[in-house]
């Protein structure tokens, strides 16, 4: 705004301090997302804004991104700016604060030049789903007049916590049409979703469910959702992407798929690598994906990001304490961070010396970092630690019409066949075989002359068998059900199933412990199941 310049006592010159005094001396509150926000981050800003607001309707309420978004947020904001309370942080003096939020993080650090409205503020609050984060962005001792407030609680969404008290707001005032536009609503779901994977990471409530159903119900647009919620990789991310499938190692680590690789993206940062991580972890089916870029800023300055993101089985590995240790931070399925090499390349560009110093630096921080993620990783369990050995079997000798009493008896469809002096495995007997044989009139005939040999398409695994192998053989054998064989005589130790795979995943927290905890544990046989009718083990 440029207004003429007007002697002091003139009635526009007074005017127009009154305007700067109005725009200056503006008590309000603000909301501050963290650095390079997120969906979840903004979402959480922005419901908080909107909560403030409602509680305090005579306090403007601003929500602030110190510096950075990343790219599906900016592609958000290109759209929607205008309907969320968003002020620029220059726009804002510090002296008119009253309250400051935060979302999503609990670190100064995070907040850039946010960090110095903290000596400001008479009120601070704090949300995040962080537990692993220590706080620092409390008042010092000194600051008796600053009250404060930190609200963590283990859902998958920072969002969803604020949402659950507009909801709680909502209730209290019978109308929520009329206050919330379909824009936050969406802004909110897409918060929630991105932090929880579409509620598929393992740190996903049913908190967050809720609190996205309460969502759609009041507003949330499915199709803004399905047009912002997913990463469009760009020309430059589609070359980079290109590049690291070619040059990413696989690794192996006690079962655990890794893959590894670096680019270099030269003089500036591509934005959005995340997304590329992502893809990579999906394109490659991994479980534990580690990308480093390294880059030079404008001033010739190296340095490198790191960003590592993992599946549903690498559930052992937190690589948000790992990224810690370079001043990052995230989630344990996600995290990310930004290390200033110690090299500064000339400005007409690296010379071959400095191109190898960069890459010696880099390589050893990679490095660094994939043997951080190993250490995490614990020895991988063989077949012998996860076999059930109560394991009830027929004998070759034992008539169909009794191989028909026990199946029917432990409920199982499949049961090994062993030497009834020796105890060495001859093979697995079906309960489709045994049904057809009983149809057929044939129930008095050997379960010899009906079971599947060893050889016959009948696998086993041994008790040091690892457990990566042991799936991938129940894959591609398709058996819901392996028997654990000695490899030295042939002898049956154990019973390895679906049902025992599955509990070592813990994807289920009802399956019962392995068979190998339980004592007692025992093979079998169909002439002790008669003097045993009250046990039964169903594999």
């Amino acid at each position: 705004l440029h207004l003429p310049l007007l002697r002091r006592s003139s009635p526009v010159s007074r005017a127009r301090k009154l305007w700067l005094r109005t725009v200056v001396d503006e008590a309000c509150n603000v909301v501050l997302t963290h650095t390079n926000a997120d969906f979840d981050s903004l979402a959480g800003a922005v419901a908080l804004a909107k909560l403030w607001s409602l509680q305090q309707p005579s306090l403007p309420t601003h929500v602030v991104m110190p510096r950075g978004v990343n790219p599906l947020v900016a592609r958000f904001l290109a759209y929607h700016k205008q309907l969320l309370p968003i002020r620029g942080f220059n726009t804002i003096n510090a002296r008119d604060l009253c309250a400051i939020g935060i979302v999503d993080t609990q670190m100064r650090a995070r907040l850039g030049p946010g960090e110095a409205w903290l000596a400001y503020a008479r009120h601070i609050e704090v949300y995040d789903h962080h537990f692993e984060s220590a706080a620092d962005i409390f008042p010092s001792e000194a600051c008796a007049n600053v009250t404060h407030e930190l609200v963590v609680e283990a859902v998958g969404s920072a969002t969803t916590v604020i949402v659950e008290r507009l909801r709680a707001h909502s209730v209290s005032s019978h109308d929520v049409i009329h206050w919330l536009s379909e824009a936050e609503a969406t802004l909110f779901a897409l918060g929630i979703r991105a932090d929880t994977g579409s509620l598929s990471y393992p740190g996903t409530t049913a908190r967050d469910g809720h609190a996205l159903v309460w969502l759609m119900e009041n507003g949330a647009s499915q199709s803004a959702i399905a047009e912002f919620g997913h990463a469009r990789l760009s020309a430059a991310q589609r070359d980079m992407l290109s590049e690291a499938l070619s040059a990413s190692r696989r690794i192996t680590h006690e079962g655990l798929k890794l893959g590894v690789v670096k680019l270099n993206t030269g003089r500036g940062f591509i934005t959005g690598m995340s997304a590329v991580a992502e893809e990579l972890l999906q394109l490659m089916a991994i479980d534990v994906m580690l990308l480093a870029v390294l880059h030079l800023n404008a001033k010739g300055q190296a340095y490198v990001n790191l960003i590592g993101r993992c599946s549903a089985r690498g559930v052992r590995v937190d690589l948000s304490r790992i990224m810690r240790e370079w001043g990052g931070g995230g989630h344990p399925s996600a995290a990310a961070a930004s290390h200033k090499l110690t090299m500064t390349c000339t400005t007409s560009g690296p010379t071959l010396a400095e191109v190898e110093a960069l890459d010696t630096e880099s390589n050893s921080l990679l490095e660094l970092a994939l043997e951080a993620i190993k250490q995490q990783v614990p020895k991988q369990l063989t077949a012998g630690d996860v076999m059930a050995t109560s394991v009830y079997y027929c004998k070759a000798t034992d008539t169909m019409d009794y191989a028909r009493h026990l199946m029917l008896r432990v409920q199982t469809k499949a049961t090994p066949v062993v030497n009834g002096t020796s105890g060495t495995l001859l093979g697995m007997l079906k309960f489709r075989a045994v049904m057809k044989a009983i149809q057929a009139g044939k129930g008095s005939q050997r379960v010899s002359a009906w079971m599947r040999r060893l050889g016959d398409g009948v696998a086993t695994v041994s008790v040091r068998t690892p457990l990566d192998e042991l799936e991938a053989t129940m894959i591609s054998e398709a058996a819901g059900r392996l028997p654990v064989v000695d490899e030295n005589n042939g002898k049956l130790l154990g019973l390895v199933t679906r049902t025992d795979v599955l509990r070592v995943h813990n994807l289920y927290s009802h399956l019962p412990l392995p068979s190998t905890l339980q004592s007692g544990s025992t093979i079998t046989s169909s002439a002790e199941l008669s003097r045993r009718s009250s046990r039964t083990h169903n594999p």
